[in-house]
């Protein structure tokens, strides 16, 4: 054993790197020799290389460049049975097992630059790929002599004299003979969760060659917004530090060697240290009450909100991605649910609540979202010195993977949203092909919308796409749409303060008690949990790993009947279809997901039961108060028809009031149809506001209340 290490030790760095490779890259050189006209780059990992010989791993972060060499040299000189010559192969050493010690962003200090550290952060921002000028040949404008230059990455150096003629030029850039490299500029911030604030800090880093085109079919475009860490040296723009505006200050950029992508299966949670709890939880009778309980356990819940608590639990837990190994016909699995209700109801409480269960999330309000907004955005903007249009992800394919929650969303949604349709469904994929980048932003996720309604409250005979300002898209992508309304009634409002009040006495006692006062507290048990936040995320985590329930012959009858039941709603041939196969595939996420929580093999009648009880709920709004029918134009496209003839009605009564000389006021009009058509007041000023946007109605004098039919 001495003399076997006696003789490693003799060799030489180059020689050690060489042993290396044969002992754990032989194959991996072998297959970069059969790709090398697309793949120039042999990845080691740091794992590797630690087991192998720490003193290389330990020389490579304190002296990257010279170690890079020999590796490089070491690869030129491997023995190969093909004859490939690896003369601008590149060797990087990355960290796909996390086995590196990584630091954020903020902790990068003068300590590091020139050597190779690993930082981790988010992706936020990507380039297009420009061109490098790496080593430039500079022709003599007297001579014809080439004089090449290696260059630096911020500036430009020169030749001071001619190799030729010996003299000082001058010399002109050949942009033929010179070399040229493939660049990108990225930017990399804090993670959400190790920010202590909402201001991330970022580094600037540029990739070379053929990292720019890592990642994925577009390269790195593809994973913006992913978690990653970078492996790289530090250094530091030296030009800040000459030149007529120059001082001692000069900012820090990494020059990356490697790149490797942060795992998103949630391994921060630790599923071992609860699995007992929730195994148990598991087999209980009441398992989803329970955990509907544990979710804001200090929030009273009236009717709707124990209705929007359920299906929370199966948003959390979700389905899982049924995908054909040929053609089309994607199952998603992914959740996608929608609260509108009016301020005051607890949507950000239970938006809160859910961001701090789920395993990995990202809520953001619909004000405080950047330009970007929900997809993807090429922003054109300054960075590193230069202003290029960058490629910067919004809050879906940051999401992906995980679960994502909007509030106020109405502040976001807009004409430029069509990029929604390809986000939330099918392949679930944002598509970017502007200002030369490309790219395939996944956007797996599961989406919570919560909004405002417009005027506040909801009305009732109002149809209720009319009252919320959500795209079409995003409405038909719905799994679930729930609607709160302010206005309760008195038993409901008298339960609401008594439970508030009664929760705010006994926390203050308890508050007032450990601050030393001489009370006797309560023990508050309003805010306590059926169910612990990290058991719950654990039990999460474990369903969407290895809990992948299938239907039972009586379950799939029974969400068969319901969609042909949904179906006979529609006894009208012109109205539109009441329910389309998206319905019937809701309900099957429903009930998967429903499975999933209780971590059931199968989806059972129970499962389904709630589902379709959901899914009965989010029907109902299709229900029509005036006529009593069904009509799916309520909450989709179209007018619906109890509106459609309630306008005719109003515009054929305004027809019969007005004469040649005479437009009746609105004050008249509300009186008449109040007598003649039952309408309230304020239905009544809603159809003429209808019918004036329509090209139905006028003004013949501005602002006088007097309309006229068209």
């Amino acid at each position: 054993m001495q003399e076997h290490r006696a003789d490693y030790d003799s060799l030489t760095v180059t020689e050690k790197f060489e042993r290396f490779y044969r002992d754990y890259c032989h194959e991996a050189i072998g297959k970069l020799a059969q790709e090398y006209d697309d793949k120039r780059s042999l990845f080691i990992e740091y794992d590797d290389l630690y087991r192998f010989d720490r003193d290389l791993v330990d020389d490579w972060m304190n002296h990257p460049d010279k170690m890079r060499g020999y590796a490089e040299e070491a690869l030129r000189v491997y023995d190969l049975p093909v004859d490939v010559g690896f003369e601008n192969a590149h060797v990087r050493l990355t960290d796909n097992r996390d086995a590196a010690e990584s630091v954020t962003v903020p902790s990068i200090t003068s300590k590091d630059i020139g050597d190779y550290v690993a930082v981790r952060g988010k992706l936020s921002r990507v380039t297009e790929v420009n061109h490098r000028l790496d080593d430039a040949a500079f022709e003599c404008q007297r001579c014809g002599s080439l004089n090449y230059i290696p260059q630096p990455r911020m500036s430009t150096d020169e030749p001071h004299d001619c190799q030729g003629c010996e003299r000082e030029g001058p010399f002109k850039i050949n942009t033929a003979k010179s070399e040229w490299l493939d660049q990108r500029k990225l930017k990399v911030e804090e993670l959400p969760g190790e920010r202590p604030d909402s201001n991330a800090e970022s580094v600037t880093v540029f990739v070379d060659d053929d990292l720019c085109h890592h990642g994925g079919p577009n390269g790195l475009p593809d994973r913006n917004g992913q978690d990653v860490v970078v492996l790289g040296q530090y250094n530091v723009n030296e030009d800040e530090l000459t030149g007529r505006n120059a001082n001692n200050e000069a900012g820090g950029w990494i020059e990356a060697h490697a790149i490797a992508f942060l795992s998103q299966d949630h391994e921060d949670v630790d599923v071992d240290a609860h699995k007992d709890e929730f195994m148990e939880l598991a087999n209980d009778p009441d398992c989803i009450e329970k955990q509907k309980q544990s979710l804001v356990p200090g929030m009273h819940a009236d009717e709707d909100l124990d209705r929007i608590f359920e299906a929370s639990v199966a948003w959390l837990f979700n389905a899982y991605r049924v995908e054909p190994d040929e053609g089309s016909g994607t199952f998603r699995g992914d959740l996608h649910m929608g609260i509108i209700g009016a301020p005051g109801r607890g949507k950000s409480t239970l938006g809160s609540a859910l961001d701090e269960i789920a395993p990995k999330s990202e809520f953001r309000s619909g004000t405080g979202l950047s330009k970007v907004g929900l997809t993807a955005a090429t922003v054109q903007e300054e960075f590193a010195g230069q202003t290029e249009w960058s490629l910067s992800p919004g809050i879906l394919p940051r999401s992906n993977g995980g679960h994502c929650i909007i509030d106020e969303v109405d502040d976001v949604i807009d004409e430029n949203t069509k990029a929604l349709h390809d986000a939330l469904e099918g392949e679930q994929m944002v598509k970017v092909d502007k200002a030369d980048i490309s790219a395939n932003l996944p956007t797996r996720t599961a989406l919570l919308a919560m909004g405002n309604p417009r005027d506040g409250t909801f009305d009732r005979f109002e149809p209720l796409k009319d009252q919320i300002d959500l795209d079409d898209a995003l409405v038909d992508r719905l799994d679930l749409l729930f609607t709160l309304d302010a206005d309760l009634d008195l038993e409901t409002h008298r339960e609401v303060a008594d439970h508030v009040v009664d929760s705010f006495d006994e926390l203050s006692q308890q508050q007032a008690y450990e601050n030393g006062a001489d009370v006797e507290p309560t023990e508050p048990d309003t805010t306590e949990r059926e169910v612990s936040a990290d058991t719950l995320r654990a039990m999460v985590v474990y369903a969407r790993e290895n809990v992948f329930p299938t239907l039972t012959d009586q379950t799939k009858q029974m969400l068969k009947e319901f969609y042909v039941s949904v179906q006979d709603l529609n006894d009208n041939e012109e109205d539109p279809t009441p329910a389309t196969p998206r319905r019937l595939e809701a309900g099957i996420r429903l009930s998967v997901a429903f499975a999933r929580a209780e971590l059931s093999e199968t989806v059972e009648p129970r499962h389904a039961e709630r589902a379709i009880a959901l899914s009965k709920h989010v029907i109902g709004h299709n229900y029509d108060p005036e006529s009593g029918k069904f009509d799916s134009a309520r909450t989709g496209k179209g007018t619906p028809k109890s509106q459609k003839e309630r306008m005719k009605s109003v515009a054929e009564l305004i027809k019969e009031m007005q004469e040649p000389d005479y437009n009746p006021h609105i004050d008249e009009i509300v009186d008449e149809c109040e007598s003649e058509l039952g309408l309230s007041q304020k239905l009544t000023e809603d159809t003429v506001d209808d019918l004036s946007e329509r090209g139905l109605l006028y003004q013949p004098t501005h602002g006088s209340g007097e309309y006229r039919a068209s």
